[in-house]
């Protein structure tokens, strides 16, 4: 499992996101499936040639109007890659830097992810219940 979650951190230092850098690791039967970080789409601008962060310059604290960003999460990131490429992740156990916010929380509800580790906590009470209500196991870790 620690394999994982360092390969989830690893990803996650190349993130150029200055707010949140995340690494996701989507596994199943002991196979990497997907990986992923979270930042801005091909193409798009990124937060710098913006002039910073809109989350920042909006004051939208943490945990809060997820959708609020031109930047795509790294679980969602992973489940858009999935599905480009055929791959079902259904049953897969997924591995992330961070606690997945509620968007991404109801993306790996709906293709049914088995658990989700994380390491670092996010302020998102809305994702846990998702969590519990789709019967998904969240585990932090250390």
């Amino acid at each position: 499992m620690m394999d994982y979650m360092q390969m989830a951190e690893d990803l996650a230092k190349t993130s150029r996101c200055g707010r949140h850098q995340v690494g996701c690791v989507m596994v199943k039967d002991g196979q990497v499936l997907v990986s992923g970080v979270n930042g801005i789409i091909v193409g798009a601008p990124d937060c710098a040639s913006l002039g910073g962060c809109l989350r920042e310059k909006n004051h939208i604290p943490s945990g809060s109007a997820p959708g609020f960003c031109y930047a795509v999460c790294a679980e969602t990131r992973c489940v858009c890659e999935a599905a480009r490429k055929g791959i079902a992740l259904q049953g897969a156990t997924v591995y992330c830097s961070h606690k997945p916010c509620l968007i991404c929380m109801k993306n790996l509800a709906v293709i049914g992810v088995d658990k989700i580790y994380y390491k670092y906590g996010y302020p998102d009470q809305n994702s846990e219940d998702i969590a519990k209500y789709a019967g998904i196991e969240v585990v932090q870790v250390g």
